[in-house]
């Protein structure tokens, strides 16, 4: 898919998301992305899957609200402000809109079940990292993630947890990925957090299935 797409393609998009600039925080010290000099083929291929490219936590929660929030850019900032700021437009509405049925079913039925807070419709993804090393990867070093939004239906808030060097356990059933660490700590957030913020539980047979609205969705099109 990537290679449908083209290096230059790719590249475009990631610049709209806001991967390839510091993010315009109101502080001194902000990280630089790390990108490939050469964005050709092979390098495309490989930021598909999650090589190749390095950005900021802050950059993965601004990238994620602007997926699910209809497809408007989204610029972080740590200062309260009393209105939005529409930005630039980047995925249409029905592209975000069929995202967030797929972050939902990351959730309902894939590798995040453990971030699935009842009530809240959370969705995300999961990430597991290996730790570079000079020559390489550190060998059994991992940062594992996941990144949710809830509510799915009406996104509100944005969660990014990583967790550095994880160590598998009973509870993890032996694992360290991102699913089995970090997911199950946003769970725990956001049921902690909604109540605090205003949100509503719904009921489940009130929430909608996300792979039937999927399937909706793909039969319409």
């Amino acid at each position: 898919m990537a290679l449908d797409v083209g290096p230059e393609g790719q590249r475009a998009f990631l610049k709209r998301l806001g991967m390839l600039s510091p993010v315009a925080l109101e502080l001194p010290e902000l990280g630089e992305p790390q990108a490939p000099a050469q964005w050709k083929e092979l390098a495309a291929m490989t930021i598909a899957f999650g090589h190749g490219l390095s950005v900021t936590p802050m950059h993965v929660a601004g990238g994620v609200a602007s997926v699910v929030n209809g497809g408007l850019k989204v610029e972080p900032t740590i200062v309260k402000r009393e209105e939005r700021l529409a930005g630039e437009r980047i995925l249409k509405a029905e592209t975000s809109d069929s995202l967030r049925r797929l972050m939902r079913l990351v959730v309902e039925r894939g590798t995040g079940k453990s971030a699935d807070a009842p009530g809240y419709q959370v969705g995300g993804k999961t990430g597991t990292a290996e730790k570079a090393a000079a020559k390489g990867y550190k060998r059994n070093a991992l940062i594992s993630s996941f990144v949710g939004a809830f509510p799915m239906d009406d996104p509100r808030y944005v969660i990014f947890m990583a967790i550095d060097e994880p160590k598998p356990n009973k509870e993890s059933h032996g694992y360290a990925t991102g699913g089995w660490v970090a997911a199950p700590a946003v769970k725990r957030l956001v049921e902690r957090m909604a109540p605090l913020v205003g949100i509503a539980p719904v009921k489940e047979e009130e929430a909608p299935d996300a792979a039937s609205a999927l399937l909706v969705a793909v039969k319409a099109d």
